[in-house]
C-alpha cells in the first residue's frame, strides 16, 4: 500500500530584525522533510537558481538575501513530495539588521573589537615569553 502526505512550508524568519531568513519545511503529517534538497531563486531572476543546498535534520533551512524582494525556496525529498514558498527580504544593510555583525568591509561590532583585541594581547605575550624561554634555554646550553 502506498501511503502519500502534502507538503506544509513556513516562513520562519520572524521579526528579529536579522539578515538572515529561514524556511521550514514539513510533510503535512507535521514530519520533517529531513535532508531535502532546496533550490533558491532571486527576485531579481525566479527562474535563476542561485543557490542549492539540504534542509536540516528539522526540515530547515536557512539563506543570507543579498537584495531586497520576494524570494522562492523550492524543496524536493526525492520520494515525489515538493514544497514550494515565497519569502520576503528587505534591503540588505538596512537599520534593524544583524545588531551583533557586520557586513564584509563594514566596521566591526563591538564584541568583535574585544575579542581580537585580547586574542591580539595574548599573542603578543604568548611570542614573547616563547622567545624569553628560548632565550633562557640556549644561555644554559652554553
Amino acid at each position: 500500500a502506498a501511503y502519500g502526505h502534502g507538503v506544509e512550508t513556513t516562513d520562519m524568519s520572524g521579526e528579529t530584525g536579522s539578515a538572515v531568513r529561514a524556511a521550514l519545511f514539513l510533510y503535512s503529517t507535521g514530519e520533517p522533510m529531513m535532508y531535502a534538497k532546496v533550490k533558491l531563486f532571486p527576485p531579481s531572476s525566479p527562474e535563476t537558481e542561485v543557490l542549492s543546498g539540504i534542509a536540516d535534520r528539522r526540515g530547515f533551512f536557512c539563506f543570507m538575501p543579498d537584495e531586497a524582494g520576494e524570494w522562492r525556496l523550492e524543496a524536493e525529498d526525492g520520494m515525489g513530495h515538493k514544497g514550494t514558498i515565497a519569502i520576503r527580504a528587505g534591503a540588505p544593510g538596512a537599520s534593524g539588521e544583524s545588531a551583533g555583525s557586520s557586513p564584509p568591509g563594514g566596521k566591526p561590532s563591538r564584541l568583535f573589537a574585544a575579542v581580537f583585541g585580547a586574542s591580539l594581547i595574548f599573542n603578543i605575550f604568548a611570542l614573547w615569553y616563547g622567545a624569553a624561554a628560548l632565550n633562557r634555554k640556549k644561555s644554559h646550553a652554553h
